[in-house]
């Protein structure tokens, strides 16, 4: 088989949540670039994360970020596409995450911003802003991500921004809000960007930059969210732990993201002749 570009997720695909990318993982990737396959991380997580787990991974300079909004040759430091979110919008939804007591964070392409003192969210840096005008007029906001322990205000946000906030769109849930399980003191997270945005969008911006037929593209993950990355390219790779919805329209079902189910399914594909 062959192959010019391969986009892979990162948690739970590239790595396990929050975990480091393993040596073998690391070594088959190296080895690809070798060969002059495009390799690149689409992720709802920030650039600096991204391009933090594109450099530890050895990957391309590409990265793809917040879910599609971004796309970047961090490299270079060029900004081949990048979806912001009007700042009447992004300021409506933190007066009413301000009102009902949600943690709302802001991602741009060079830092994330919280709305809340002290706080920790997963393994990714984030700075505390008080004055929201402020940050809206230094920096264009990419993706909001709205976090909270409260199940039933959570579960409806989807719904209710719909039509309070039609241009925009909840591209990632936590899992249990998706399949509506109430766990207790868990907090839940909804990822939010403009409607016509998601891990698709920056994966054909790219494509279109680097002039990469779709057919010549083979995209890895595990989640609802990678659905439409598969449903773009030629070739779909579905980890093990993915859920069962991906697995069903994937080309391939690799091993799982614990035994290095993508890099041994890329191995096998473009590395073995």
């Amino acid at each position: 088989m062959k192959a010019k570009c391969v986009f892979v997720d990162i948690d739970n695909t590239l790595n396990v949540s929050s975990g480091k990318v393993t040596a073998y993982t690391k070594d088959v990737m190296k080895r690809l670039k070798e060969k002059g396959i495009i390799v690149v991380v689409n992720t709802g997580r920030s650039a600096k994360y991204a391009i933090e787990k594109s450099k530890e991974a050895s990957l391309s300079n590409y990265i793809v970020s917040s879910n599609g909004a971004e796309v970047y040759d961090y490299v270079n430091d060029v900004i081949i596409f990048e979806q912001s979110i009007p700042a009447e919008t992004v300021k409506n939804v933190y007066k009413y995450c301000q009102r009902m007591n949600l943690t709302l964070i802001l991602n741009t392409l060079v830092a994330r911003f919280i709305n809340k003192k002290e706080y920790k969210y997963n393994n990714e840096p984030v700075e505390y802003f008080s004055d929201i005008d402020e940050i809206l007029n230094k920096y264009p906001i990419n993706q909001l991500v709205i976090l909270s322990e409260n199940y039933d205000r959570m579960l409806v946000i989807p719904h209710m921004f719909k039509e309070k906030f039609p241009n925009l769109k909840v591209v990632h849930s936590s899992m249990s809000l998706i399949e509506e399980k109430r766990i207790k003191n868990k907090e839940y997270y909804h990822d939010l960007v403009l409607e016509n945005t998601a891990k698709s969008t920056g994966l054909v911006e790219l494509l279109d930059y680097l002039k990469i037929n779709a057919d010549d593209v083979i995209a890895a993950g595990d989640g609802y969210d990678d659905v439409c990355m598969f449903d773009v390219v030629g070739t779909s790779i579905a980890v093990g732990n993915a859920n069962e919805k991906l697995k069903e329209i994937a080309t391939y079902i690799a091993d799982t993201v614990q035994n290095d189910g993508v890099a041994k399914m890329l191995e096998k594909l473009l590395l073995e002749n």
